[in-house]
């Protein structure tokens, strides 16, 4: 692998994957675990759990959520898009496992209902000891206008009911003995199921409770954990930044024709559906396989492309 020598400033091409995450961060670990179950080598970057992210932003434009896989100058947002260019940059051992379908329409509900469901339950669960920063900043990300911990405590019993029949549908997957979603071997599938059983068990007591009337659900979280992290370094933001200052993005996919009218060279917004709608300006470069890219540039990184999946994502004519 062709690596950038930040120490003595080489100008070499960057291809290191370089994970911005922190420990916490449940979309994270899911990534975390791609890189294990790859047998991948990365680079750590340690990032603010909430707002300000400023080493992050410059290479971002704005966009907000955990993680982001940076490649040289290349920036990708949303795990399912990593886990589509980890897989185009090394297909073997692959992630789709029982096939692509699997893992989008398992992540339809697992990272929809069920996630908010279990972020529910366990931020209002600990809420009294989660800092007052925590709470506003994740009720901006929901675009409240400010932090109610008292509802968010009030409304834990009905997470904890709803709670309850997804658990069962989850741990009936696992009623034939099967060790794994589609068979014997890990996919995408497994890890985007895992990392929302894990955010619950490390809710504390109450999730854990949880989990416990399901102990196949248990055995399969403690395969998936097997897998591990791959091997990871520490790097600091500095570090990521200067790679990406040494680097050039990849030549774009291009503008396929499509039915919104976008076309090479438009300036756009590029911004999430669903919740942390900052949205993220530059020149769209790529409108193609389900992919949506922007380039844009910063004085503390140079030139980027940030690349998003369309589906979750919304293009706007920038202001």
């Amino acid at each position: 692998m062709l690596q950038a020598s930040i120490c003595t400033g080489e100008a070499r091409e960057m291809t290191d994957f370089i994970l911005h995450h922190y420990d916490m961060s449940p979309f994270a670990e899911k990534a975390r675990l791609m890189m294990g179950l790859k047998g991948l080598a990365w680079r750590g970057v340690d990032i603010p759990m909430i707002m300000p992210k400023p080493d992050l932003t410059p290479l971002t434009g704005g966009y907000r959520k955990t993680p982001v896989l940076q490649i040289g100058a290349d920036i990708y947002c949303d795990t399912g898009l990593i886990a589509d260019e980890l897989e185009r940059r090394h297909p073997e051992p692959g992630l789709m496992s029982g096939g692509i379908g699997l893992a989008h329409a398992l992540s339809a509900f697992a990272e929809g209902q069920m996630f908010w469901t279990v972020a529910g339950f366990v931020i209002g669960s600990n809420a009294d000891r989660m800092p007052a920063e925590f709470h506003e900043d994740r009720a901006r990300m929901r675009g409240a206008p400010g932090a109610n911990v008292e509802k968010l405590k009030a409304a834990v019993g009905m997470h904890e009911e709803q709670l309850k029949p997804q658990l069962a549908w989850a741990a009936d997957l696992f009623a034939d003995g099967r060790k794994f979603l589609a068979g014997d071997g890990a996919g995408l599938a497994d890890l985007t199921l895992y990392h929302v059983l894990w955010f619950l068990k490390g809710g504390g007591r109450v999730g854990r409770a949880l989990l416990e009337p399901h102990p196949a659900l248990g055995a399969f979280m403690e395969r998936v954990a097997a897998i591990g992290h791959g091997e990871k370094t520490e790097m600091s933001a500095e570090d990521a930044l200067a790679a990406a200052m040494a680097a050039s993005p990849e030549s774009p996919a291009g503008v396929d024709g499509n039915a919104e009218g976008w076309k090479a060279g438009d300036r756009v917004a590029i911004a999430p559906t669903d919740y942390a709608r900052d949205p993220v300006q530059g020149e769209l470069v790529t409108y193609h396989g389900g992919e949506i890219a922007v380039r844009r540039t910063d004085e503390r990184c140079g030139e980027v492309v940030v690349h998003f999946p369309r589906v979750g994502f919304a293009i706007k004519r920038a202001g």
